[in-house]
């Protein structure tokens, strides 16, 4: 069942508020980049950059979760259900929506929630400034189409 233009219209500005949120957030992450590409960053910039990494993909996790609820709404693997709701944004759901993401952005997407995962259940782990500038990088080069996708999602369901 297709959902009623008005949660289409709720979706895509839920869908803009993130994007939003996104692009705040990339500007901290910018900021503090020149101090995490250093020799030696000082863990504040570490932490700091961890954190946005996290919040990043918090904001896209919340569109991608509405975009569940709006049109399919069932996680089958309770245990596995962020790795699940990531893996369905990549499908095309034939006379239900197109999928949200383009199959480029597999991996930096996998990379942020494997990071954000740990983040957030590790309180005894050391930042590994490596890998923040690994995901740096990767964010760097990805960003543009990711907000580009989500945008154009976005769109999407105005015309539908």
């Amino acid at each position: 069942m297709k959902p009623d233009p008005a949660a289409l219209a709720s979706l895509n500005a839920i869908i803009g508020h993130d994007i939003a949120a996104i692009e705040r957030l990339d500007l901290e992450l910018q900021r503090i980049a020149a101090s995490l590409n250093s020799p030696a960053p000082d863990f504040r910039d570490l932490a700091a950059a961890a954190y946005t990494f996290h919040n990043l993909y918090n904001a896209l996790e919340n569109s991608f979760e509405q975009i569940s609820r709006t049109f399919e709404n069932h996680v089958v693997d309770q245990a596995q259900w962020h790795k699940e709701l990531l893996k369905k944004m990549f499908l095309s759901i034939p006379k239900i929506r197109p999928a949200v993401l383009p199959p480029n952005l597999r991996k930096i997407l996998h990379d942020l929630r494997g990071f954000r995962h740990i983040f957030r259940h590790s309180y005894d782990f050391e930042l590994d400034a490596e890998r923040l500038r690994y995901l740096l990088q990767h964010w760097n080069s990805e960003k543009t189409d990711l907000i580009k996708a989500m945008r154009d999602f976005g769109a999407t369901l105005l015309s539908a």
